[in-house]
């Protein structure tokens, strides 16, 4: 019995330990902070993770990354090449995002000072990288920066949405609504910028209201 009562301790704490970076950040979390959402004496908290830090690889491991960024490459890699698979590769990604929901979140918007600081810029850059091998060309500065410029608010979005709450139903519903304006969004501007780079994208004047 004692050992199961410890597991369900080490599990609250996780849990705890997760909702606190998810919604303070990292450095904006303590480990007095983390106890007191666990319900639990700080004392009682370095009994089960040593440091923060120990407790925040135990929360957001690297292999978490490491599975996000492949079910993301097949995500895009499926809606690219207009897969029969692009449903199936579509829910793995989203199932991966409600899963470990907090976790995303920390990924996505609140990993600075952590080991993983650099992924908000590494997941936008990822998508930048995909979207021009998908040109006919190779996209000029002004293309980098506006597709940069999309992706990090697909980001924002993607955390923004996640953090709503608990609900997966409704949380998932929020994400494909997001998804059906997006997707349809990113294929008009890869076609405007191919038409660009091949000297047949219409004026930035006539697009102008009148």
């Amino acid at each position: 019995m004692a050992q199961v009562l410890k597991a369900t301790i080490r599990a609250n704490i996780q849990e705890a330990a997760l909702r606190c970076f998810a919604g303070q950040g990292y450095s904006g979390t303590s480990m007095a902070d983390i106890a007191a959402a666990a319900g639990t004496a700080p004392a009682n908290l370095y009994r089960y993770y040593p440091s923060k830090e120990a407790l925040f690889d135990a929360v957001v491991p690297a292999d978490l990354a490491r599975r996000h960024d492949f079910l993301l490459d097949t995500r895009v890699a499926a809606l690219a090449e207009g897969s029969a698979h692009e449903a199936a590769t579509a829910a793995e990604l989203l199932d991966f995002w409600l899963e470990h929901r907090l976790a995303m979140i920390v990924l996505l918007d609140k990993a600075a000072d952590t080991r993983f600081a650099a992924y908000p810029a590494e997941f936008v850059e990822r998508l930048v990288t995909h979207a021009a091998s998908a040109l006919d060309g190779d996209p000029s500065p002004p293309h980098r920066e506006i597709l940069r410029l999309v992706f990090d608010n697909t980001r924002k979005a993607i955390a923004r949405i996640l953090a709503t709450g608990e609900d997966r139903e409704h949380t998932g519903a929020l994400i494909t609504a997001f998804w059906s304006y997006q997707i349809p969004g990113l294929r008009g501007l890869m076609a405007y910028i191919n038409a660009d780079l091949s000297g047949t994208a219409v004026p930035r004047s006539a697009n102008l209201p009148r």
